[in-house]
């Protein structure tokens, strides 16, 4: 039991550490790829320290749905109602943001540089799995983005059935595939880890999987000819020879 105004605080400042803690580990996984680091290990070995724990670990497009948005903008502009900053804040939403022009960027280099016309296959629309919640998603954020760009975007989200502005919404992750010059996985549900993804070589146009929750098992991925990249992780996983049997 507390007064009102800790009570309130308290709401906010926890939904805001974990904001912060998930930017964090979007800035952390950039670091992973410049330097040649695996965020896979860097997090593990960060999730011995109890101080820090294992949670909110995960890198992925960003941070979205119906909380960390509302209430890290409810607190930035309490906080600066009374004449205080909170850069630290301030920094971790414009993370959050540049995480998504980050991602943006890994797709445009994977079909050539040019997303115009280009046929991207998105797995995920929902801000997490389990849900069909698109309140500030990042995966519909990323996918929006992408139709501005002059991308042509055709989806799958096993919750998601209705359509998005300038977004082709399909039944199957093999018809989000088809014709694609690349697949992008922005949402974390397990069942793509289970897609036949020799099936989805066939289907596609290009080879690239770009895998922004590393979702999928990329030897699984790899061994179907495609290229795998997921976020912080070694750029050596990237192209395989298909295995003949």
């Amino acid at each position: 039991m507390t007064d009102a105004a800790s009570a309130e605080l308290v709401k906010y400042a926890a939904n805001c550490f974990l904001a912060m803690k998930l930017s964090y580990v979007n800035s952390v996984a950039e670091l992973c790829e410049r330097f040649g680091a695996d965020i896979e290990s860097v997090t593990e070995g960060m999730g011995y320290d109890r101080r820090i724990g294992r949670s909110f670990l995960k890198p992925g497009p960003g941070w979205g749905g119906s909380c960390l948005p509302k209430d890290t903008s409810a607190l930035l502009q309490m906080s600066e109602s009374t004449g205080f900053g909170f850069e630290l804040l301030n920094a971790a939403i414009a993370e959050n943001l540049a995480q998504r022009d980050r991602i943006i960027a890994k797709i445009a280099r994977a079909v050539g540089g040019n997303l115009t016309d280009a046929r991207i296959g998105v797995l995920g629309l929902a801000f997490k799995a389990g849900t069909n919640d698109l309140r500030d998603s990042p995966a519909l954020g990323v996918a929006s983005v992408l139709c501005a760009h002059g991308a042509e975007v055709t989806a799958y989200d096993p919750a998601v059935a209705e359509e998005q502005p300038g977004i082709l919404v399909v039944d199957s992750a093999y018809r989000a595939a088809k014709g694609a010059d690349a697949v992008v996985v922005l949402t974390e549900w397990p069942e793509f880890r289970r897609l036949d993804w020799h099936y989805m070589a066939e289907s596609m146009h290009g080879d690239t999987v770009l895998d922004t929750r590393n979702l999928l098992d990329p030897d699984t991925v790899l061994d179907a000819g495609l290229s795998w990249q997921g976020i912080g992780r070694p750029r050596a996983v990237q192209r395989a020879t298909p295995i003949v049997s």
